[in-house]
Parts: C-alpha cells; sequence; structure tokens
C-alpha cells in the first residue's frame, strides 16, 4: 500500500522529480515502487534504467525489492550482466562499469587495476624518496589526502595549481602530477581516480551519447549526501531526457566533513527547472512525541527545504533528559536505564558524537554484564594509538615482555628495520634476559647494521628514563612523558594527516583521563592495577557467535539509515556536540542540528539524552553548558528524570538529590563555552590520622598512617590499604 504523497510520487512519468523523504517515510519503498510501474506499468525497457545509491548493502536491497516486484531471482545476479534488468549499483560500482566499457578513451588499457591504500603509500613514499624529501617534513599521508580532496573536488593534477598558496601545496602539486604519470604507466587507477575519470569520460561527446542512448532514466538515493563531483557526472548523465528522480532529506545531510555538498538539494530546483517536488512526511517508524522534539529541533536550521514530520504512531513515552554529575556517572546511569528494560538488548543503541565517549560507557557495561557490540570503529582500548602508549606503559612495568617490545621498538621509526628487529628478538630469546640487559652489548652485534644498533641502543636508552621517571611521577604523567619523548603527536599528523590525526589525539587524552584516576597512589602500584584493569576489559571476548542480543554502540554517524526501539544519545553538551569545532560556524552548527535530528529519529518508541556537568579533560574539569538543542525542544515533550544516585566519590554516605536539567542554554559567543578548574590540589596538612576521607575510584576510606605528605590509608570491599600523595590525591574529607 503507497499513501497518497508516495502515489503521487510513483505515478510521476517524465522530467526532473525531487522526492523529499522525511526520516522513516518508506523512501525506499517508494523509489522501487516507481521504477517497478516505470517497466509494468509504463512499458519503459529496464535496461534504459540506471538508479544509483552510496552503499552495497542500499543497492543489493534495491535490486532484491526490484527482482520481486518484477519476478525475477537476484541472488546470484551480475548487475551489469543481466538483461531485462535495470542496472542498479553504488556510484563507485557503476563508475567502474563505465570505466571498462569506455577507459580506452582515456589512454588506458581496459585491464587497469585499482590501487588500495597499503599500494597508495608505497607508491607515495617512492615518489617522495626520489626527490629526496625528507617524510617528516612531506608526511605521504598528509599527501595522499590533499590529493585525495582534490579529486574529490573534480581538481586534477593539471589543475592543483589554481589552489597552491603554500610551501606543502606546491610540493604537493609536483608529487601530484608524478603520481598521476606512474599511475597512468602502471594501469591503475585509486579509489577517487573512479569517479574522477568517470566524470572524464562524461566529458567525450561520443561516450556521452552511448550512456544517453542506454539510459533514459536516472534515479539517484540520498541525493543530500553527494559531492560535486557526483553531481556533476548525474547532471551530464541526465542532460538528454531530463528524467531525473532523486530521493533523499535535506534534514539528514551530516557528511559535509567528507565532501558532501547540501546545496545540491537545496537547489534541485533551480539546477532542473521545471522539476516536481513530492515531499513524503508520514513517519512510519516513531512515536509522535518524538517525532515532535525532531520537528522541532531541526526547524531551527535557516538552510533547509519546507516539510514538516508527521505520524499516526501513538503518542508514546516523553523524550527522557537526564543529567549526571560527570561522565562517569553518564555512563552508570545509561547502564540503569537499559537494565530497567532489561528482557531484549537488541532493542538499545547508544548513540555518541565522538568515538572517544565509548571507553566510560564500555567499562560500565561490562562491570554490569551487560553484553555489546561498536560498530563503525574500534573498540577503544584496541586503537592503535591507544595500543602504542599501552605498549610502552607496559614495558616499563615488565622488561621481558616482548610483545610490547616488537610493538613499539621501532614506533616511532628509529630507523630499525624489520630484519634488525628480528635479530634483536634472536639475540634477546637466547640470552633469556631482559631487552634492556641484552642492549648492553648491542656492539658486538655484527649482524645488524650501525644505524639498527644506533637506533636499539636509543631505544635501551629511552625505556631507563622512562623507568627512572615512574619512581617520583604519577602514571599520567609517565603517559604524558612518552607521548612528549617520542613525538608521538607528530608522528600521528606526519602518518595520518590533520584531519585523521585529530580524532586520535583525541583518543589519546580520553586515555589520559583515566591514567589520572590513580593519581596519589604509589606509582608501581597505581602503574601494576592500571594494567591489570584494562587487560580485564580488552582480554574479554564479548561477541558469542551467532548471538544477537547485545546492546549497540555507534557513532551518531554509523547510525544513519538505522533504527531501534529505544535509543540513548550520549554527551548533550556545547563542546561536544555540538562540538567544539563547529561553534564558530553557522553552516556547522546547523550541519551539527541535522546529525541530533538523526540520532533522535534513529528511536521508534524511547528516546533518553544525557549529559554531564562535567568532564575531565586531560587535567581540567570541564563543566559545559547543556547542548543548545536540549533547548531547541519544547518542554512539553520532554520529561526530566530525577533519581537519588550515590555522590560522586562512589561512597556509602549520604545520596544527592537528582539534579534537575537546566532548559536555558548559555550559548557562548568565542571558543567552546567551557568552564575548567585545576586538577586536585589538597593542603597534606589539612588530614589528620584516622579522618575518613573519600577517593573518586576507591570510594570511603580511613588514613591510618601520615609521614609528610605521604599518607596510607585503608579502604574496604576488598580494596587495601593504598599509599597516596595528599597534595594530589583526588580525594576530600568525609562531612
Amino acid at each position: 500500500m503507497l499513501n497518497p504523497s508516495q502515489q503521487l510520487a510513483v505515478d510521476h512519468l517524465t522530467g526532473p522529480l525531487l522526492i523529499l523523504a522525511g526520516a522513516g517515510a518508506g523512501k525506499t519503498h517508494t523509489l522501487t515502487e516507481r521504477i517497478a510501474t516505470l517497466i509494468q506499468e509504463r512499458g519503459v525497457a529496464p535496461e534504459s534504467i540506471l538508479a544509483v545509491t552510496f552503499t552495497n548493502k542500499a543497492a543489493k536491497e534495491m535490486r532484491e525489492r526490484i527482482g520481486k516486484k518484477l519476478g525475477r531471482d537476484t541472488t546470484n545476479m551480475s548487475p551489469y550482466r543481466m538483461s531485462g534488468f535495470p542496472l542498479v549499483g553504488t556510484f563507485h560500482s557503476v563508475g567502474i562499469f563505465f570505466l571498462r566499457t569506455f577507459i580506452e578513451y582515456l589512454g588506458y588499457d581496459k585491464n587497469f587495476v585499482i590501487y588500495d591504500e597499503d599500494d597508495k603509500l608505497r607508491l607515495m613514499k617512492s615518489l617522495i624518496k626520489a626527490r629526496d624529501l625528507d617524510e617528516k617534513e612531506i608526511a605521504p599521508r598528509a599527501v595522499i589526502g590533499a590529493i585525495s580532496q582534490a579529486k574529490n573536488q573534480g581538481i586534477t593534477a593539471a589543475k592543483y595549481d589554481t589552489i597552491v598558496n603554500n610551501y606543502f601545496q606546491s610540493m604537493v602539486r609536483d608529487i601530484y602530477v608524478a603520481y598521476e604519470k606512474a599511475l597512468v604507466e602502471n594501469n591503475a587507477l585509486d579509489f577517487d581516480d573512479i569517479l574522477l575519470r568517470t566524470n572524464d569520460l562524461l566529458q567525450n561527446p561520443e561516450v556521452l551519447e552511448r550512456l544517453h542512448n542506454r539510459y533514459e532514466y536516472i534515479f539517484v538515493d540520498e541525493y543530500q549526501d553527494t559531492n560535486d563531483i557526483q553531481y556533476q557526472i548525474i547532471k551530464l548523465l541526465a542532460s538528454k531526457y531530463r528524467n531525473l528522480s532523486v530521493v533523499g532529506d535535506d534534514w539528514q545531510g551530516i557528511y559535509g566533513w567528507r565532501g558532501a555538498n547540501i546545496k545540491n538539494i537545496l537547489s534541485f530546483q533551480k539546477d532542473f527547472p521545471g522539476a516536481v517536488v513530492v515531499k513524503l512526511e508520514q513517519n512510519y517508524r516513531s512515536t509522535k512525541t518524538i517525532i515532535s522534539g525532531a520537528n522541532a529541533v531541526i526547524k531551527c536550521n535557516k538552510e533547509a527545504l519546507d516539510k514538516t514530520l508527521w505520524t499516526d504512531n501513538e503518542e508514546g513515552d516523553k523524550i527522557k533528559l537526564i543529567e549526571a554529575i560527570s561522565e562517569k556517572q553518564e555512563a552508570e546511569l545509561i547502564v540503569k536505564e537499559i537494565k530497567e528494560d532489561f528482557s531484549d538488548l537488541s532493542k538499545w543503541a547508544i548513540l555518541y558524537r565522538t568515538n572517544s565517549q565509548s571507553r566510560l560507557i564500555e567499562e560500565a557495561l561490562i562491570r554490569a554484564g551487560i553484553q555489546y557490540k561498536i560498530y563503525g570503529g574500534q573498540r577503544f582500548y584496541e586503537r592503535k594509538e591507544i595500543k602504542d602508549i599501552l605498549a610502552y606503559m607496559r614495558l616499563v612495568f615488565n622488561p621481558s615482555d616482548t610483545m610490547s617490545l616488537r610493538r613499539i621498538i621501532n614506533v616511532p621509526s628509529r630507523k630499525i628495520g624489520e630484519k634488525s628487529v628480528e635479530t634483536f628478538l634472536e639475540y634477546v630469546h637466547n640470552f633469556r634476559a631482559p631487552f634492556s640487559e641484552v642492549t648492553e652489548g648491542i656492539d658486538e652485534m655484527d649482524e645488524l647494521t650501525p644505524q639498527a644498533r644506533r637506533g636499539i641502543a636509543g631505544f635501551s636508552l629511552l625505556y631507563r628514563e622512562l623507568t627512572e621517571y615512574l619512581q617520583i611521577h604519577s602514571i599520567k604523567e609517565l603517559m604524558e612523558e612518552i607521548i612528549k619523548k617520542t613525538q608521538y603527536i607528530d608522528y600521528l599528523r606526519n602518518e595520518y594527516g590533520e584531519g585523521e590525526s585529530e580524532s586520535r589525539e583525541e583518543n589519546l587524552k580520553e586515555f589520559a583521563n583515566m591514567a589520572s584516576r590513580y593519581d596519589g597512589l604509589d606509582s608501581r602500584e597505581a602503574l601494576m592495577m592500571f594494567l591489570e584493569d584494562i587487560a580485564l576489559i580488552t582480554d574479554s571476548d564479548r561477541d558469542e557467535p551467532g548471538q544477537n542480543n547485545f546492546v549497540s554502540m555507534m557513532t551518531i554517524h554509523s547510525a544513519k539509515g538505522l533504527e531501534f526501539e529505544n535509543v540513548i544519545i550520549a554527551g548533550a553538551e556545547e563542546g561536544l556536540f555540538p562540538h567544539s569545532r563547529t561553534l564558530m560556524e553557522p553552516r556547522e552548527i546547523e550541519e551539527e542540528r541535522r546529525l541530533m535530528y538523526v540520532a533522535m529519529t534513529r528511536a521508534k518508541r524511547i528516546l533518553t539524552i544525557t549529559r554531564a556537568r562535567e568532564r575531565y579533560t586531560f587535567g581540567n574539569y570541564s563543566a559545559n553548558p547543556p547542548s543548545r538543542f536540549l533547548k531547541e525542544i519544547p518542554a512539553e515533550f520532554t520529561e526530566v528524570k530525577a533519581l537519588e544516585v550515590k555522590n560522586l566519590f562512589g561512597g556509602f554516605g549520604s545520596s544527592l538529590s537528582y539534579p534537575t536539567l537546566e532548559k536555558e542554554v548559555p550559548v557562548p559567543e568565542k571558543g567552546t563555552g567551557t568552564v575548567k578548574r585545576s586538577v586536585t590540589s589538597n593542603d597534606p596538612s589539612s588530614f589528620a590520622l584516622g579522618e575518613r576521607i573519600r577517593h573518586v575510584e576507591f570510594g570511603a576510606g580511613t588514613i591510618v598512617s601520615i609521614s609528610g605528605p605521604i599518607a596510607e590509608i585503608a579502604f574496604g570491599a576488598g580494596k587495601g590499604i593504598k599509599k597516596m600523595h595528599l597534595g594530589i590525591a583526588p580525594i576530600e574529607k568525609e562531612t
């Protein structure tokens, strides 16, 4: 069954058509019904229809639905060799099909290969080396990123000179030319070339005419996600017959950071005069309350097409707003919400703005014995940058840990080749001694090159310095010293470019946050406890084969296109969501608001939004205002949940009344709008023997001995006696 708006879209015959499909409004159903109707009722030849989308999953689903309507089995169908069936694929798969057919017009052979990221990196390194350039100054990955960005904007090597305005770009220009030449010589394309070369093909009148004669009807799914070059390709393909049908939702345009241009859908009627616009505004997914709240938020955007989502579904529960004292308590309250409806964990999804938010939520779920699965990214402790720094810390704790040694002896690069690493590790194995002792005889290892010997000796010296450093510093300070001594941040930026390295740096800051919870303890004991705690988390196998009864965790970007019975959106604070990088740019704030709309409309039945009053960020507590998006949800659709919770320090004293969420959101004029206070700073002389205190990690305790600023504190619940520096330990007197 089709509703009246869907039927209107299906009945449209010729000319440009924009189907504005709100979240959960049945856009895929409408699109496939339209294609089937053209074939079955209008006599359109199936082979004259081309439909493109963004993911293989979406393309497969569309083929299957069309196949059912046409009575065709698509199980083993090749979309490019099936007669009597529309061509349905992703932009890139369709592009490769066109290139295989016509690439000889561009001077390539049809048997071209597609280089993956490793192929690109090896080629780029050879080009940089051939020019006697220093990889630390001209990082291969950074050059690859710049070339990729240029290609996605349709800027070829020949045109790159027009955007050069600094030294790095001038180097990219020269390398880009050589890179393209090398690709041609190897009869290879990279991933970005697929669309760039497809667009080049369509500039050829003969090729364009042949494709016009083949494809009279063009369909595009998720049109709001198209970038400039995809827009150009579609416009050229539809230029003869103008039978272009696009489906999209400007309210769900959330990929501007990777090149998507929201103006493509906003300007559709201008770009294609005479276009018919059909709005699919009936939502079949969510409750009235969720839809009303989401509508109110997205309507605050100025750059948007006019529509209003509505539903015939039940009114439903109000949107829960939960405010925690800290990010740790936020994670615990999220778990408490899930426990209230524990029967089927698959109903639950936890969404967050950045991957670094996942760590505390993971820990809380593990402590509660709740199974979960993270989508669209690695678990926090499995990320490379975390594992690298963790390997240094493990080696400081246990110099016989050859697995950690192997991982980081040449990270960042110390010019120790793989063969030299293996030779040295063989010495370590044969001597049955810690590597630091074996290194004393490094000059006698003739199998190693002088450069490798120097690199290994330098690493051994670093190890000794870090071991001595730990004796009088906290493990958080040790972590910071490792990052500083190894110039690890520079390494990340050189390896991954500024865009990707930024998120990795955020993960390291979050890692340091965790280490700071052990401040004040004897350093060796703190490091031991730290490593044990992490091992308990990372060694757990949480995904049992064939079992789907788990909570789903993912970034909001990864959640687009999905739906869940119950959704929790974590971290609704200024500076986090919306992200601090977007606060000074109105257009970026509007994309953040679209991201909130996407997050809210993933929920079918229950929607919960949480925030923390304070977050501990790299040595400071940040008191972030509530997200402006919370203020934009009308009070009649929300319920501020009041709970009795244990106090911030996890002790057993009196409970605190659950705070009321502020509805007035102060919007900062500059910066992130956060208020910071320094890390714990106590007066050691103010503490007395026998006094009761509370620790942020261990709860209630009693001071059993004091010697200057150093005290021994006895904690309950099996935590034992801990030695702490009263000046910096995160403790407060019990009142």
